[in-house]
């Protein structure tokens, strides 16, 4: 058995020690986001807003909708990744064409207008050349209320904002059981 003296065992134990301490860093993403780009972020945030607008109890994006899609997205629901992706750009080009503007830079009112039509099933192949928008409008409705009412466990409902603005108590968690009085 080889010796070691104690200048190369600290030596070696220090550069064990900082690996450790990197290797996290290796497992996060460069941006805010698991999934979506900061540009696509921005348009489901606006698209969620139109859902579940902030009035006098907080919306979509107080709630952190946009985090609970992003995580999903890049989980359980990976099979919708490319659904996201056409929509995103389909909607994009819809606008730009249309109002010279992205989705989020564009009126409140317009928004309203556009994901209307969506819902309806009003545009056509030339406005949305990859699918149906109406399936596309119904995705994010579902996700962005699952997010909204859902536990906070899965990345939305901050603060289980949704369950305060219900006045519901919050969900009780075997071995954790806490009464609001």
């Amino acid at each position: 058995m080889a010796t070691i003296n104690r200048r190369d065992f600290i030596k070696t134990a220090s550069i064990a020690y900082g690996s450790i301490l990197f290797f996290p860093s290796c497992l996060t993403s460069p941006g805010a986001y698991r999934f979506f780009t900061d540009e696509e972020a921005n348009c489901i945030i606006a698209f969620c807003e139109q859902i579940i607008p902030a009035d006098e109890s907080p919306g979509a994006t107080s709630a952190g909708i946009i985090h609970y899609i992003d995580k999903q997205l890049s989980g359980v629901f990976h099979y919708d990744q490319t659904s996201y992706r056409n929509g995103i750009k389909n909607l994009q080009n819809y606008c730009t064409k249309k109002f010279g503007k992205k989705f989020e830079a564009i009126e409140f009112g317009q928004q309203t207008n556009i994901l209307s039509s969506m819902e309806a099933g009003e545009l056509t192949t030339e406005d949305w050349p990859d699918g149906n928008a109406s399936s596309f409008f119904n995705l994010i409705l579902s996700h962005t209320m699952q997010g909204f009412y859902g536990s906070p466990i899965h990345g939305g409902n901050k603060n289980y904002m949704s369950f305060e603005m219900l006045r519901i108590d919050y969900p009780l968690v075997i071995g954790q059981n806490r009464y609001r009085s």
